[in-house]
């Protein structure tokens, strides 16, 4: 009888320890482990491979390939391009994948290889492209693009490419709809004239030889520039234009050349802008009038100053936009940079009294970057007075880094003096909701 029990106890113990042991994860549908796996960086991926019979290609059918290899030892530089023909060879065995992703850092890859993943991408009707390559490699060669190619997104970040080239890609693609090209050293003339019809994002960012841009796009939404001064920039038929961002030298054109912008400024919605700390002290130095935004709703500054630098002339921004609800500025501080005398020019400017030109549609303020220095502080007050129906502050403070802070103490002190002078102004101006982020 003990014996009996003895074994049913023993195959009752080896029936939990198999339910325990088996593998349930195998058994969900492929759906739920190609999104597992695209989770997952390729090398970790692939490795999956070994587990069994059920795992052996699953890794090819996610649903976006994405290669990253970032070498710096020189006797190894071209096994990313080895590795990264190898993984296209196979999703070309198994499965097209919609979206491809290439990103390398070395001096391995070659014009051949970036023209023949651009081949991979058409043959196998990917959605999305991107390409960035940490150096700067050239698109040399015009492929046949299929009838109705899907893609749909197009990233090419220091990769080189002539306008030829990139219209020619483009105006085969109907299907897309975002276009950002990022650090081309090749590309000078583009012209883009109602092709793609879709695009509806368009960025164009570092491109240091850029001369001549014009669009023509009536369903482009957002726009974007970060660059030196070019000879010509046309926008025209863009009815739908609501966003633009700027940045770079020709960011100064808002402010002091706004005619170039006069077709679609009256239909924007939201204006993000990339000051430089030249830009600021040039206002200040050359006091101008900014055009009416009649219908802008919110503004989003970017600006990198210096401790003690007048912000006052930001104020003409939010007066010359009468519907103006939301008003962000986030400050890049350079603190080794020594407060110029600039910015006692501003007193001799009535356009600057804030207090002359109430604002009745400014609801929120977001500052990230607040020190508490005089020049801030003088700032915020100048915000409140002018933003008399604000309901919503909020100030985020110079937090040290630590990591980089050649004197921990000083910016220690320097963050509780934000925190201390950003309570004040609360307690100064009550009736409005503030958050002070420290």
């Amino acid at each position: 009888m003990d014996n009996r029990d003895s074994i049913k106890k023993r195959i009752c113990h080896s029936r939990i320890i198999s339910l325990r042991l088996k593998d349930r994860i195998s058994q969900l549908p492929d759906e739920i482990l190609t999104n597992i796996l695209y989770l997952l960086p390729v090398k970790e991926a692939t490795r999956t491979s070994v587990l069994s019979c059920r795992w052996k290609n699953l890794w090819t059918y996610v649903p976006s390939l994405i290669i990253k290899d970032y070498m710096s030892s020189p006797e190894i530089e071209l096994r990313p391009v080895r590795k990264c023909r190898f993984t296209l060879d196979v999703f070309r065995t198994y499965n097209p994948s919609q979206e491809l992703t290439i990103l390398l850092d070395y001096d391995g890859t070659t014009s051949r290889d970036v023209n023949e993943w651009i081949n991979f991408a058409m043959e196998n009707w990917v959605k999305m492209l991107d390409l960035n390559l940490e150096q700067y490699y050239t698109i040399e060669k015009k492929f046949p693009v299929m009838k109705d190619f899907p893609l749909t997104k197009l990233f090419l970040t220091e990769v080189n490419v002539i306008g030829e080239v990139l219209e020619h890609y483009v105006s085969n693609c109907p299907f897309l709809e975002e276009l950002y090209v990022s650090s081309s050293n090749s590309l000078v003339n583009l012209r883009l004239v109602d092709q793609p019809p879709k695009l509806s994002i368009f960025q164009v960012a570092h491109c240091s030889n850029l001369e001549n841009l014009e669009i023509s796009a009536p369903n482009l939404v957002s726009f974007g520039y970060v660059g030196p001064k070019i000879k010509n920039m046309t926008l025209k038929h863009v009815p739908l234009l609501s966003k633009v961002a700027f940045g770079g030298k020709y960011c100064e054109s808002i402010e002091f050349d706004s005619d170039q912008h006069a077709s679609y400024l009256s239909q924007l919605k939201k204006l993000v802008l990339y000051f430089t700390k030249e830009v600021v002290d040039r206002t200040l130095l050359f006091p101008y009038k900014l055009p009416v935004f009649c219908n802008l709703k919110k503004v989003e500054l970017k600006v990198h100053t210096y401790l003690g630098q007048s912000l006052l002339p930001l104020i003409a921004l939010i007066i010359a936009s009468p519907l103006l609800k939301i008003f962000s500025l986030e400050l890049e501080m350079d603190y080794s940079h020594k407060p110029s005398e600039n910015e006692k020019l501003v007193e001799n400017y009535n356009i600057w009294k804030a207090s002359k030109h109430p604002h009745q549609c400014l609801k929120k303020i977001k500052w990230v970057g607040f020190d508490g220095s005089g020049s801030h502080v003088d700032f915020a007050k100048d915000l409140l007075d002018v933003a008399v129906s604000l309901k919503t502050f909020i100030i985020d403070t110079v937090y040290p880094n630590i990591a980089l802070s050649e004197d921990h103490a000083e910016f220690i002190k320097r963050w509780q003096i934000a925190v201390v002078a950003a309570c004040k102004i609360a307690q100064a101006h009550p009736g409005i909701n503030y958050f002070i982020d420290c």
